[in-house]
């Protein structure tokens, strides 16, 4: 008869003793018996704790001495012909007086608008584009903390 009061006890001491952070238990078995338990666990850290992670050292890797090529830049302008296309523009409604029906002026639509398409002839553009053009024979240029 007093055996199921004391497993729901110990169901309820190990149910406290495996949750998170604070918790507190009571019960009350007939008139004589209480019992409480209060557990208190430390919660995990709500900041993020720092990990120490092993740094791989630099592996030292072969240096590419680049050679600076002689020449310059320069500006080049080009003729281009630019093929003709059909281009499509929208065209909004547009609103006058018309004649109506019996001939009285009225309010209305003139050109109902929309889109138009319209041939646009081919042409010539002038482009503009850099270009490197090496030089003939190496200048000398000194280091570039000297300013000759």
């Amino acid at each position: 008869m007093f055996r199921l009061p004391w497993l729901g006890v110990a169901a309820l001491l190990g149910a406290a003793v495996s949750a998170p952070a604070q918790l507190h238990v009571q019960a009350e078995f007939g008139r004589h018996f209480r019992a409480g338990v209060t557990v208190n666990l430390p919660c995990p850290p709500r900041y993020p704790v720092p990990v120490q992670v092993p740094v791989p050292m630099p592996v030292p890797m072969p240096v590419q001495v680049l050679h600076e090529p002689h020449g310059h830049w320069e500006t080049v302008c080009e003729q281009v012909l630019v093929p003709g296309y059909w281009a499509e523009h929208y065209v909004p409604p547009t609103w006058g007086w018309v004649r109506g029906f019996c001939g009285q002026l009225e309010w209305g639509i003139v050109d109902p608008g929309g889109c138009r398409r319209t041939w646009v002839p081919p042409r010539y553009e002038t482009r503009t584009r850099q270009v490197w053009v090496p030089d003939c024979e190496p200048r000398y240029r000194p280091h570039r903390r000297h300013r000759w």
